[in-house]
């Protein structure tokens, strides 16, 4: 046995519960307890094993702003087994750890709301493993000294007294924004309006890093023409339609740019993107970019190192992707909390703020995490268009369709099996190629980019 942490053991195999027990000296029953194990005798290879009480029921709160940043020196309160915990967050914006006395421990977080009043923001299960809340309050931004309290000012609000009113050093928060909420964040709604190329309306309530915007206010007005299908399809030696199909299931047949905070003042057009959390994580994590291999497994629950510095956002950085709307609320161990929250369901509607709060913590692996464009084509494929840095690929992308094209021509010729694929109309391998082993079980690619040929073809578009 190989312990590789010195409250935690991950099972590997030919371990017993009896030989763990020896070995790490914390008695048989206790491992039963703290692992909640219906049949000792079943240990899958990789399980982790907690060998304390710590490590089984601990529980942390990560208090953040809007864009993410960590709140200093917020009051809070966490009320663990009817025992009220007062703290202030640090620089980290991390409350206290504290252990609850079992996994079925209830947990809830407080905060003091503009008059002092207690004010509950969250609660949950302890459950198993180490556990952290994370808070993003959507639209207030905290700075990050308290000023002093005033020595003229009431210690308790009276109904005449009013807060005091902001310096006018205070930064400027972003605008609300309009349309219906996303259920998963409030900082992003969407309006019900299309552009007229199908596009969609997003607001963002938090401004884009400025690099981006600049990408993006450099825009053109340029759909893909006939002309330019007849040429992309001359340049890969083959069909028009197959093109077409691959562009149609990829962007939903609509058009692959959307609109960013319409209004007359912000208003951009930004390329349709997916961003992908695991990627994220598995370009920024201290073991290295190698995906799992059934020989040397680089990513995944129980792998010892597998941590990113920014796991503590796992709305956007965590080893698993994105889960489906019917999933919300069931049970995933592989989830960081072991369930699937609001925060671990794929929304495009999401997929910008996302990006932008993966851009402020690593600018260059959030472009590689995200899919760009009509074709869908991921960042970290920028090589493989013929791109120098996923920077030149991100600026191509934002300005028109055309630039798009030329990106997955350069895409295609670089994979021979993709470029053998579509020049043959092998959907499995066009999609395998292209979406990865998953694609069956994902969303039936080859059998959707298979009907849309088949459409064009015999509707001549």
């Amino acid at each position: 046995m190989t312990q590789t942490a010195s409250e935690i053991y991950i099972v590997e195999k030919g371990d017993t519960l009896s030989q763990i027990a020896k070995t790490s000296g914390v008695p048989l029953h206790r491992l039963i307890k703290l692992n909640n194990l219906k049949n000792p005798s079943l240990l899958r290879v990789g399980q982790p094993i907690y060998l304390s009480e710590r490590v089984a029921f601990s529980v942390k709160a990560l208090f953040l702003d809007a864009l993410r940043y960590p709140i200093e020196n917020l009051a809070y309160q966490l009320v663990i087994d009817g025992k009220a915990h007062h703290g202030k967050t640090g620089k980290n914006g991390l409350s206290d750890e504290k252990v609850s006395a079992s996994a079925k421990s209830t947990v809830e977080v407080l905060i003091k709301d503009v008059v002092g009043n207690w004010q509950k923001v969250g609660a949950t299960v302890s459950g198993y493993g180490e556990k952290l809340i994370t808070l993003v309050s959507p639209y207030v931004s905290f700075k990050d000294r308290l000023e002093s309290h005033p020595p003229s000012a009431p210690t308790t609000p009276t109904s005449q007294s009013k807060p005091p009113a902001p310096p006018s050093t205070k930064p400027a928060l972003p605008s609300k924004p309009q349309g219906s909420p996303v259920p998963n964040n409030p900082v992003v709604k969407k309006k019900s309006k299309k552009g007229k190329g199908g596009e969609s309306v997003i607001e963002i309530g938090i401004d884009l890093p400025a690099e981006l915007l600049k990408y993006m206010q450099a825009y053109e007005d340029k759909p893909i023409t006939a002309d330019d299908w007849k040429e992309l399809a001359e340049k890969l030696e083959c069909e028009i339609n197959v093109l077409k199909a691959i562009a149609k299931v990829e962007s939903g047949g609509r058009s692959a740019f959307w609109v960013i905070n319409d209004t007359a003042e912000h208003k951009v057009h930004a390329p349709k993107i997916m961003f992908e959390r695991h990627y994220f994580h598995n370009l920024t994590c201290a073991n290295g970019p190698l995906p799992n291999t059934k020989k040397k497994r680089r990513h995944g629950k129980g792998v010892a190192g597998c941590k990113s510095p920014h796991d503590d956002h796992p709305d956007i950085c965590w080893r698993t992707g994105y889960r489906k709307a019917k999933q919300l609320n069931s049970s995933d161990a592989a989830m960081h909390d072991g369930h699937v929250d609001r925060a671990d369901i794929r929304d495009n509607r999401q997929d910008y703020l996302r990006l932008i709060n993966a851009y402020r913590l690593n600018s260059e692996a959030a472009l590689k995490s995200a899919s760009w464009g009509k074709f869908q084509v991921m960042g970290a494929n920028y090589s493989a268009c013929g791109e120098g840095t996923v920077f030149t690929f991100v600026k191509k992308m934002c300005r028109n369709e055309l630039g798009q094209t030329g990106l997955l021509a350069g895409f295609i010729k670089k994979n021979p099996e993709l470029w053998k694929a579509v020049k043959e109309k092998n959907w499995h391998l066009i999609a395998y190629n292209y979406n990865g082993p998953n694609y069956k079980s994902d969303t039936d690619y080859d059998v959707k980019m298979k009907e849309a040929y088949e459409y064009y073809c015999k509707n001549a578009v």
